[in-house]
């Protein structure tokens, strides 16, 4: 299984990023590789999420179930799709009221070898780009001109 783990301290409040990286469905706007996304089946800390990832000419969607605690934590587990594994974990820890710590990791497998032929090393560099489009994303958001 591939794993790549990364952490950050971002200049912006805990509540702030947990927002940001909980709005699933806005990713598309802001994640280069992700061509839609959409909830569903929201409850009290848990949802489901479909995302389609496209590169070039390939698309593939898969649908997660993602469990959080805000504005501390948030673990996505894919449930259908092209991988045979993935979570993507979350801790957001508090600093002060204008810093926290972001520890991102995520571990993936794909169900065949053809597609970690195919996907395997865009994904490796789409994840590892990861934190930096959530960074980019928090300053176009937040930070004042």
């Amino acid at each position: 299984m591939n794993t790549y783990e990364v952490k950050r301290v971002l200049n912006y409040s805990d509540s702030k990023i947990f927002d940001l990286v909980n709005n699933v469905e806005e990713y598309p706007k802001f994640l280069p590789w992700c061509k839609n996304a959409s909830v569903y089946n929201k409850l009290n800390g848990e949802f489901y999420s479909d995302i389609t990832i496209g590169f070039n000419l390939i698309n593939e969607t898969f649908t997660s179930r993602v469990v959080f605690i805000r504005p501390k934590k948030i673990f996505s587990i894919a449930t259908e799709g092209p991988f045979k594994q993935m979570v993507n974990q979350w801790n957001i820890n508090f600093i002060n009221n204008t810093s926290c710590e972001v520890v991102l990791k995520i571990q993936y497998e794909f169900s065949s070898i053809v597609m970690e032929k195919i996907l395997g090393n865009i994904f490796e560099t789409a994840s590892k780009k990861m934190i930096s489009a959530f960074e980019n994303r928090a300053k176009q958001l937040f930070d004042k001109n």
